[in-house]
């Protein structure tokens, strides 16, 4: 038996209260007593933050094939106005993609939702086969229509709707047998249709030790005497304003004794309306606390801590929290009505909820007897083991299966479709959608069509490795880090890891989603004659579709566009939900750790990027260096940063020839080759910016030059930022092609003349993610000196001449010591260096993504 569960009630608002903690736990029990039965789960792609965290929770119960999630355009949520055209068409998507499962029966967790949320429930709009269960909490709104109901129309009308879901049900798993009974009573299913299985709490709620300090927790919520607890919601049948009222009515020397301790999150309104109520009774403001929302550790403390827990809801499909609170061993009190004596099963410790006086009266004799306290926790020791999620779990399979013999004595047999046939007649169906005469406008659909390429992807085929260049795609800046792109990409594109196609992809700020650069691709390895012909543009929306992704892809960020992350993070998270593993390459923290030598803005934007991909399975450092700095700034920026997300590292390659190199030669090369060739030369590789140390290195050689050192600079670079002076210095300085030289965005094959002709090579930089001119310069025996920063030590190790400097004058030194050691042949030699080829490195980079 094949059962699907929509778990939509662990997603919804529903999840800060007990319907959330039901669905949870239900689900799980139901896995573990599965057998030989499959169980897939099914959540709603609308809850990113909540599927991810339900996936979690899941992980070591289910394969995470067997959790599945569908799409649709939202919100959908039912008290906004203009939602319901899109919430119809929702409804028919999400049964679709639930009989394209092909399951043998649907549980849904929890049917009354989506009013104030994208939560999505129907039964029988698209599915009229297959069986529906649905956990069967009450009939509250519906039996006390006064509260609920005659309040808000809205709220009715989709109560109503809702109900006439519940009616199409095959089967209710009701939570308690008042519950059953109010069933059989107000809605037309005959006793085996409506099965109790009861409820539990999970083993986390215990009495064997707190949480959490609760002299901690204590100071943080401001409790300073012994409590009473209340915890749960505060709609009317909570009856919170009947339990503060008898709360008041407490004599006051006993009142002031003790505190009232509101546990959980309070809506506004409510919260307003019951401050009113507090300050009308005269109590004291320290007498009664709300502690707003509060984790489970923090609740279980207070169970476990309070002297007394009560409940005075009026009506109750279970009453959780009661059962929750003896688990951990507190004394409980709570009203005589609906379920709550099932689950207490004590009479002394009943109370009428609708008496004022039958409350306070009970809150008395508790708090002034401390015998029935201990009374109430030696049967809250008895009585509480005796609910069982695993009891529940296997009550609910045996009625599933019962279910299902039953149809098939009955000759009752599920038509079960294939997914294309399934989408056909689904997209049919949304074409023909009308609300109130409405119809879906091309805008809508095109919206549904790209839900639908993720609900129902194409049939099964090679995982895909996608690698974002979205900012190689539309120009080749001819930095380190489009060098690195353009390698990386050159060999994955060669070389894909078995059973897996390698895609290079582009997105924009405008449009939602990734293209497949095929464009691009075709002319990344086009002759210069087929480049020409193909002319300028680099991507076409005819030659490039949107990709598609399934569970097992690999998206990588190889490119760094903070900008475009920003705008497509709502799908990059869609997809990591659905199964792509999405991870992206980080260069550095430089902007964070040097913010005075970048653009104002570049901070900012830094950490809003770092902060965002953080969110994702990984990130790969372009070296140690680098992910020990992102380690350090996570520790305080991101402290939750779950211990999952992996942080690797790899190394760079320096084989230029197998980077894709650009070609071409200025008219003069020859020239300045032969110059740079005339006598020692050191090369300088790197935009010219703040950090990259040209403003002291310079200087440095301009007292050599006083000196009359016949000595050459060579800097290779384009123009960055905040150098304008140094720039300006530069081009008029009288050295200027003489001993000084600025070769300004220059070919690879260029670059690979001037190394070889070069005497050594500079790395003077504050910091670097890495330094690829370090290993470029090895791989071709050209000497280094390197400024002592952790990452150049890391890739040089030993092979390095090191000095620090803080002012032109000290730099001058270390280079005159380096040619002291030069002329006696006793400099750091660097051919020894290990260097990586682009193969190795992007083997590398793939062995963290398969991996």
């Amino acid at each position: 038996m094949r059962i699907v569960i929509d778990l939509q009630g662990a997603q919804s608002n529903s999840r800060f209260r007990g319907i959330g903690r039901y669905s949870t736990s239900l689900a799980q029990a139901i896995i573990r007593n599965r057998g030989e039965h499959e169980v897939i789960l099914v959540l709603n792609g609308l809850f990113p933050d909540a599927t991810q965290f339900i996936k979690s929770q899941f992980a070591d119960l289910l394969p995470p094939e067997n959790i599945r999630i569908w799409y649709a355009p939202g919100p959908v949520m039912e008290c906004q106005a203009g939602t319901d055209l899109r919430r119809e068409g929702a409804e028919l998507v999400r049964e679709a993609f639930i009989a394209s499962l092909q399951p043998d029966i649907v549980h849904i967790s929890s049917l009354f939702e989506g009013f104030g949320d994208n939560t999505v429930t129907s039964v029988s709009r698209f599915d009229h086969d297959t069986p529906v269960s649905i956990s069967f909490y009450d009939l509250i709104p519906f039996l006390n229509p006064k509260e609920y109901l005659e309040v808000d129309r809205f709220y009715a009308t989709y109560y109503m709707r809702k109900l006439e879901y519940l009616k199409r049900a095959a089967l209710l798993l009701s939570i308690s047998e008042f519950s059953r009974s109010e069933g059989l009573e107000h809605l037309d299913f005959s006793p085996e249709q409506i099965l109790n299985i009861s409820s539990a709490a999970e083993p986390f709620f215990s009495d064997a030790a707190p949480a959490t300090d609760p002299v901690v927790l204590n100071e943080k919520f401001g409790i300073t005497r012994p409590f009473v607890l209340y915890t749960g919601g505060a709609d009317p049948r909570k009856n919170l304003t009947r339990l503060l009222e008898a709360y008041a009515q407490i004599p006051v020397a006993l009142r002031q004794q003790h505190q009232l301790v509101l546990a959980g999150r309070i809506d506004r309104a409510e919260h307003l309306s019951l401050l009113k109520g507090i300050k009308v009774s005269g109590m004291a403001s320290d007498e009664v606390i709300f502690t707003e929302y509060i984790s489970d550790d923090e609740l279980q403390t207070l169970y476990y801590s309070c002297k007394l827990f009560v409940f005075p809801s009026w009506h109750e499909g279970f009453g959780l929290p009661a059962l929750e609170a003896m688990k951990c061993g507190a004394a409980v009190i709570s009203s005589n009505t609906s379920s709550l004596p099932e689950v207490v099963n004590l009479e002394e410790a009943l109370f009428d909820p609708l008496s004022t006086q039958s409350i306070s009266a009970k809150l008395v004799e508790f708090l002034s007897k401390p015998e029935l306290i201990e009374r109430m926790k030696a049967h809250a020791k008895i009585q509480a083991p005796l609910f069982s999620w695993d009891v529940s779990a296997q009550k609910a399979i045996a009625g599933f299966e019962a279910l299902l013999a039953k149809h098939e004595a009955d000759g009752i047999r599920s038509t079960k479709q294939e997914p294309d046939a399934i989408l056909q007649r689904l997209i049919t169906d949304l074409s023909q959608l009308t609300f109130d005469g409405k119809r879906y406008k091309d805008a809508d659909l095109l919206q549904f069509s790209a839900c639908l390429a993720q609900n129902f992807p194409v049939k099964p085929r090679k995982k895909q490795i996608f690698i974002d260049i979205s900012e190689l795609v539309k120009r080749d800046a001819k930095t380190g880090i489009q060098r690195v792109v353009r390698s990386l990409l050159t060999e994955m594109l060669l070389n894909p890891p078995a059973s897996y196609d390698v895609h290079p992809i582009y997105a924009n700020q405008l449009s939602l989603g990734y293209r497949y650069a095929n464009r691009f691709k075709k002319k990344f390895f086009a002759s210069d004659e087929d480049k020409r012909s193909m002319g300028e543009g680099n991507t076409s929306n005819q030659e490039d579709p949107v990709i598609e992704t399934q569970p097992g892809d690999i998206f990588l960020g190889i490119d760094l566009q903070a900008d475009i992350v920003q705008a497509q993070k709502q799908y990059l998270s869609a997809i990591k939900l659905s199964g792509t593993k999405v991870y992206f390459v980080v260069y550095d923290l430089l902007p964070i750790r040097f913010p005075n030598a970048f653009p104002s803005a570049a901070e900012f934007n830094h950490r809003q990027w770092l902060l965002e991909i953080s969110k994702f399975d990984g990130i790969i450092c372009i070296s140690k260096a680098v992910a020990d700095d992102y380690r350090d700034w996570a520790k305080t920026n991101i402290p939750d940063l779950p211990k999952q997300f992996d942080v690797a590292w790899f190394h760079l390659g320096a084989d230029i020839e197998n980077s894709v190199p650009t070609t071409g030669l200025p008219n003069n090369s020859k020239d300045v080759i032969a110059k740079i060739s005339a006598q020692p030369s050191f090369v300088m590789i790197g935009t010219l910016e703040p950090r990259k140390g040209y403003g002291q290195t310079l200087p440095a050689f301009e007292n050599l030059w006083a000196k009359d050192a016949q000595v050459n600079l060579v800097i290779i670079g384009k123009k960055g930022w905040m150098v304008d002076d140094l720039v300006s210095h530069i081009e008029n300085h009288p050295e200027l092609n003489k001993r000084l030289f600025w070769l300004d965005s220059i070919s690879d094959e260029y670059l690979d003349q001037i190394y070889s002709a070069s005497t050594c090579l500079i790395a003077a930089s504050d910091g670097e993610g890495f330094g690829l001119p370090l290993i470029e310069a090895a791989r071709r025996h050209v000497p280094i000196i390197a400024r002592d920063i952790p990452v150049f030590r890391e890739v040089a190790r030993e092979h390095a001449f090191y000095y620090t400097a803080a002012k032109p004058e000290e730099m001058t030194q270390a280079i005159e010591a380096w040619l002291d050691l030069y002329a006696k042949g006793q400099h750091p030699q660097s051919k020894a260096m290990p260097w990586l080829t682009w193969k190795e490195s992007a083997q590398s980079v793939l062995k963290t993504l398969l991996n």
